[in-house]
This record gives C-alpha cells, sequence and structure tokens, in this order.
C-alpha cells in the first residue's frame, strides 16, 4: 500500500474522484480513503497545514496504517532565479527546516550552530536537514523527467517579502518552499520509511500579489503527476 499524503483537499480533488473500491475511515476526527488508483492499491489523507500539525497527523496515520511507501505532495512557492515557474513540477532530494535556528544583528546562525548541549541518549538529536529515498527519487525521475530537483525549504513562516525569499533560497539552496515537507522527512527517517516528496508550483516566493498565485494549478500538477507515478509503480 502507498500513502498519498497532501497538506489539505484542494490538493487530492482529483484523486479522489478517481479511487475504486473506495472506502472511508477515520484516523483520529479526520477521514481518511482507502481504495486504488491506478491499479494500486493506497489511503488517501491529509496531514495539515504546518510541520507540527502534519508532524501529528502523520504519527497518528503510522500507528494505524503501514505503507510501503508515502508519496507527499501539493503546492508550492519557487525561489527566484532557482529554473522554476508557475505550473512546473519540482522533486526533493532533500528537506530543510529553514528558519529553525536564531535570528541575530549578524544574519541567521542554524541550530548546529548554536551548539546546545545534547544527549541523544535521552533525547531526539535536533537535525535539520533530511534526505530523501534516493531509489524512489531516481525511479521519480525517470517517470517525470521535466521535474526540477533540489531542495526544498520547510518554514512556519512563509517569505511573503523579496528580502526574505532571497536569504532563504540563498542560505539553503533551495528551489521550493513549503511548511510541511520537513515534518514528514523527519518522521519517515525515524520511522524508516521510504518518503518522495513533489510539488507543483502555485506561485513565486516573496510575492503575496494574487496576480501572481496560482493554488488550483499548481494542485492540479502535483496531483497528475502522482497518477503518472502510480502507473508507473512497479508491479512485485
Amino acid at each position: 500500500m502507498i500513502l498519498l499524503l497532501a497538506a489539505v483537499p484542494l490538493e487530492t480533488n482529483i484523486l479522489r474522484q478517481k479511487i475504486t473500491d473506495r472506502h472511508e475511515s477515520l484516523c483520529g476526527q479526520h477521514k481518511v480513503i482507502s481504495g486504488f488508483l491506478c491499479g494500486q492499491k493506497i489511503v488517501l489523507a491529509h496531514g495539515g497545514i504546518g510541520p507540527v500539525t502534519m508532524a501529528i497527523q502523520l504519527s497518528r496515520l503510522l500507528h494505524q496504517y503501514t505503507p510501503e511507501s508515502i508519496f507527499l505532495f501539493g503546492c508550492g512557492g519557487c525561489y527566484p532565479g532557482r529554473g522554476l515557474n508557475i505550473g512546473d513540477l519540482a522533486l526533493a532530494n532533500r528537506e530543510i527546516y529553514g528558519d529553525l535556528g536564531v535570528e541575530t544583528a549578524d544574519g541567521f546562525l542554524p541550530m548546529e550552530a548554536l551548539k546546545l548541549p545534547e544527549d541523544k541518549h535521552i533525547a531526539p538529536a535536533v537535525q535539520q536537514q533530511f534526505d530523501m529515498n534516493q531509489d524512489l527519487l531516481s525511479w521519480a525521475q525517470e517517470c517525470l523527467p521535466a521535474a526540477l530537483v533540489g531542495s526544498f525549504v520547510t518554514v512556519n513562516c512563509c517569505s511573503g517579502t523579496p528580502e526574505l525569499s532571497q536569504a532563504l533560497g540563498q542560505r539553503w539552496e533551495g528551489i521550493c518552499e513549503n511548511m510541511e515537507g520537513a515534518a514528514a522527512a523527519q518522521a519517515c527517517e525515524q520511522l524508516s520509511i521510504p518518503l518522495l516528496e513533489l510539488r507543483g508550483i502555485s506561485n513565486p516566493t516573496g510575492t503575496r500579489d494574487p496576480a501572481q498565485w496560482d493554488l488550483p494549478l499548481g494542485a492540479e500538477k502535483a496531483q497528475l503527476a502522482i497518477l503518472e507515478l502510480l502507473k508507473n509503480w512497479p508491479s512485485e
């Protein structure tokens, strides 16, 4: 079974209409849909907006289901000068907590620069970056040759100004900004579950101008890519 995971229903409206042998159940208080897409057994769920909400709901899901792999998908914003435009597709090769650290008068300090006292035998060590599953990523690149591969940056505070957009994109060499990916990547790494993340670009970062945003298009592109991946999922 493949767990298909997005933040909000806008990002799954096409897929939900195509599921066959559909069955609805609850995970916590939230509806989960199981069935088949493109001949593949799937569970489709929503993790909510933001890293904390995503981590909580994904943890609940993984107590209830045992997926072979997880496909995380939805909309994302593109950083300037990284080769992406609205309607393009991006694949993550790593996920980064982009604003986890300290802003100082001399600039941003990531967590590793803080040198906080830690004991990994008592509490999980702080980790800021997570590499994606290379086997899944290589396979997805073959299925989606037009997708741009690069670092995704997860934030609590999206970059709605050009200054913040430039800073985050340059700091992490990021191509795509989102609000959930690093939390999902952290949970999957802890539980040794392969994760693939892809996003349809819905907007440039650095602006809140609605004329430059197209959330439905970004969501559509991501879902069509998911369907393409499921069509090509290797049979046992």
